[in-house]
């Protein structure tokens, strides 16, 4: 007799045999010395459950293949592969070796020899100057294998040397000489404080993003950048010179915008600030000028207010004001005798009757109606 498979499925689930499936699987999962009776249940979500507690991680060691590793001679362990590049570094073969050291720690990751392959090829590709390659390999080795590197500081040294040559590197040298662009290495020296914020050079680093905004003439961002650097690194042998360099970005603003108050306020501001911590710095004769000269400036707009007022009629008053706002706030100014001089001219005015003050104008003769085109003059 012949019966269908959803027939049989029927027979065994009544008959409880698929049922006891579970029930069994317990029994033999079970620790010894547990029991588990026949009303024994267990549910998938127990099953989840205890799966998910029992799981642990793997890594999988394997990396990315390209068709020149697909047929490149590779050993079956890191062991022999490390010795394989070791034999052909010594074969002079730098490039080659650069290849097999990416496929080594590609491969196994987690092995001994992988963070030795990263800083191989990392030096490898320094040595043969290919700065941007070098600096990505140094970063890879930097996020994957700190914790196990010999020397974490010769990396960064590494990478800040790559980020100089970079700022300094002339572009097109066969047009004019070449020209240099360095706020492509902004980016960098970057990277070189955040891998080592605490590192002896980090400050220098902050130091060349601003030199580099400067370069370029993007004063905005030099000021921004050497600000970071005097509020991380106020003690650092580049703090001074960074204060300055914001005070020459700002005089270059000037130049630019030379109408602008902010501006003005803020150069002000910087060279005060300035003043009071480097008090014995080389620049403070050349900071007393600048301040000098823009205590002038600002004592000039209020003269100019107030000489605007005195021509207004009926204003002489309001001139007066502001004359003497000038001297007050302003008392060294050069300024100051011919504010005194008009503030005398004016409140010798305000003593003279009304109508002596403002003579009226002679009246105008007007002009006779004409007809169509009739000569006026005559």
């Amino acid at each position: 007799m012949r019966f269908s498979l959803h027939f049989l499925t029927t027979i065994l689930l009544g008959s409880g045999v698929l049922a006891a499936a579970p029930s069994t699987w317990a029994q033999e999962s079970a620790e010894p010395g547990e029991t588990v009776g026949a009303d024994t249940k267990v549910e998938a979500a127990d099953v989840a459950q205890q799966s998910e507690k029992e799981k642990v991680y793997v890594v999988e060691e394997q990396g990315r293949k390209t068709l020149r590793a697909t047929f490149a001679r590779k050993e079956d362990n890191p062991v022999d592969q490390w010795a394989f590049v070791q034999k052909t570094q010594g074969r002079g073969l730098n490039k080659r070796a650069e290849s097999r050291m990416l496929y080594l720690y590609r491969r196994w990751p987690n092995s001994v020899e992988a963070p030795l392959a990263a800083r191989g090829r990392a030096d490898s590709l320094f040595k043969r100057k290919k700065w941007k390659e070098a600096f990505t390999a140094y970063q890879y080795l930097i996020d994957n294998y700190a914790g196990q590197m010999a020397d974490y500081d010769s990396a960064l040294q590494r990478q800040f040397e790559i980020a100089f040559k970079i700022m300094n590197r002339k572009r097109l040298r066969w047009i004019f000489g070449g020209y240099r662009a360095p706020e492509y290495a902004v980016d960098y020296f970057e990277s070189v404080i955040r891998n080592g914020p605490q590192w002896a050079r980090a400050p220098e680093a902050q130091f060349m993003i601003g030199k580099c905004q400067q370069d370029a003439k993007e004063y905005e961002l030099a000021i921004t950048a050497y600000g970071v650097l005097g509020y991380r690194y106020p003690d650092s042998a580049y703090a001074e010179e960074a204060a300055w360099r914001q005070i020459q970005c700002l005089a270059r603003l000037r130049k630019e915008y030379p109408s602008s108050p902010e501006i003005l306020d803020r150069k002000l501001v910087a060279t005060t600030v300035f003043l009071s911590t480097y008090p014995r710095s080389t620049h403070r004769d050349a900071i007393i000028q600048m301040r000098n000269e823009l205590y002038e400036i600002k004592a000039g707009r209020v003269f100019d207010e107030a000489a605007f007022y005195a021509k207004v009629p009926k204003e002489p008053e309001a001139a007066i004001i502001y004359y003497q706002k000038m001297m007050e706030e302003y008392p060294k100014s050069e300024l100051v005798p011919y504010a005194e001089e008009r503030v005398a001219e004016l409140k010798a005015i305000l003593a003279l009757p009304i109508q002596a003050r403002r003579p009226e104008a002679p009246r105008s003769r007007p002009l006779p109606f004409t007809n169509g085109g009739q000569n006026v003059e005559g």
